[in-house]
């Protein structure tokens, strides 16, 4: 078996750890079989290890994006109702998608929308080693009423027998999370962003499926009645969060204390939509979104990192906007990290595999210029990526492009299809 020792200037094992002056990594296949000081290191080494010698970087667990659509093209703007390709073109698409996400770093990856089957397909076209990729959990189409948010993926399911009925469908598909639509959303326009579109008694039907086939639940909830009824319903995560009510957003305190109390994890999917340069995120003024975020940290509400990048102008490769934007609103970089690695490798079921660069975890590896524990500024310069066991080259993220035009136009048609006025 081959094994591989990485060195660099700098080891963080966790997100609780104290970095490591002059570390390294053992890798044997896919797996870590050490990890700590190179001093402690360099006397065990078998006599046919490789050293990849790294230089002044930081290596630290591979991170974590909770929320992606891998089969979305983010260089283009569509909404849900206009991504028909054939199933080539699809699968070509989201196996370019699927390099630029290791491009950023990520090497995990919860892809949470697509249509029929394919992220299931391209699951196991990874997992075979047909493509390369990220550890991808599929959610394929997610579950949603008729013209409801991202209807065109299938997965329409209306009253509390359909939605059991498609819950189980989602179990024989063999998904690694179910996920539901539970209010409308702002890429399907007439689909209500901030109404509820499912009663408490239909999403308890799904939970209760789910839970008896120990698969997780999250939900898209951008508006604040959808939100409570998700954490009523009993499911483990909330998409977006966005908090959305007629006009705008409202914070509600007593439902981030039901969020605290029932251990909910929030994904509130961050992303270069959201950069104070060319903001276009639809959900209210740029201000209140962050406040938004403020509060959750507050409450103390767990939060994982996850960006909705495919969606238009959010490109994969470019995971690191949606960091600097957690920064801005309080969270601290050793908080960002863990939200990224492993407490997101808990919410998604992971904990025993990756997150951490322990012995016997996975061997999910990434070094970054800088080090993160200082600043964000070292996420948007990844210098080497290992995703179980295989290195992936680089290819280096271009700087953002000047999108003000195309920005606002998306702000606007995305708020127009929710009945909000342009700002």
């Amino acid at each position: 078996m081959v094994v591989t020792t990485l060195r660099a200037a700098r080891l963080l094992i966790s997100s609780g750890s104290e970095i490591i002056q002059n570390g390294a990594v053992v890798v044997q296949g896919d797996v870590i079989s050490a990890s700590g000081p190179w001093s402690t290191i360099q006397p065990i080494l078998p006599a046919n290890t490789e050293i990849l010698d790294l230089g002044d970087v930081t290596l630290m667990p591979g991170l974590f994006d909770c929320h992606v659509h891998i089969s979305m093209d983010p260089t283009a703007f569509a909404t849900t109702d206009n991504m028909a390709l054939g199933e080539a073109q699809l699968y070509d698409r989201m196996q370019t998608n699927l390099l630029k996400v290791l491009d950023a770093g990520v090497t995990t990856i919860r892809d949470l929308g697509a249509p029929g089957t394919s992220s299931t397909t391209l699951r196991e076209r990874i997992k075979t080693g047909l493509v390369p990729g990220p550890r991808l959990l599929s959610a394929n189409a997610p579950i949603t009423v008729p013209d409801g948010h991202a209807c065109s993926w299938g997965g329409i399911a209306s009253g509390v027998e359909e939605c059991r009925k498609e819950a189980k469908k989602r179990v024989q598909e063999g998904v690694d999370v179910i996920k539901v639509m539970s209010t409308g959303g702002f890429l399907t326009p007439g689909s209500s962003p901030d109404k509820a579109r499912y009663s408490i008694e239909e999403l308890s039907a799904i939970v209760e499926v789910a839970k008896e086939a120990r698969v997780p639940t999250t939900t898209h909830a951008t508006g604040t009645e959808g939100i409570e009824r998700a954490i009523d319903a009993g499911f483990d995560c909330i998409e977006h969060c966005a908090w959305s009510v007629e006009g705008g957003t409202k914070f509600d305190d007593e439902i981030a204390k039901k969020l605290v109390a029932r251990k909910v994890a929030v994904c509130p999917t961050m992303n270069t939509a959201c950069l104070e340069k060319d903001y276009f995120c639809p959900w209210d003024a740029r201000e209140h979104v962050l406040k938004n975020l403020t509060r959750l940290r507050e409450h103390g509400v767990r939060m994982v990192v996850g960006t909705d990048n495919g969606i238009g102008l959010c490109p994969f490769e470019r995971y690191a906007d949606g960091l600097s934007v957690l920064l801005e609103a309080g969270y601290t970089l050793r908080e960002i990290i863990a939200s990224a690695t492993d407490r997101a490798s808990e919410v998604c079921g992971l904990s025993s595999v990756t997150g951490k660069l322990l012995p016997g975890y996975s061997a999910d590896v990434v070094a970054f210029a800088g080090n993160p524990l200082e600043s964000i500024e070292a996420f948007f310069m990844p210098r080497f990526v290992m995703a179980r066991g295989r290195e992936h080259k680089l290819t280096p993220i271009p700087p953002p492009a000047d999108n003000s035009a195309m920005a606002d136009f998306i702000s606007n048609t995305l708020r127009k299809g929710a009945g909000l006025p342009a700002h």
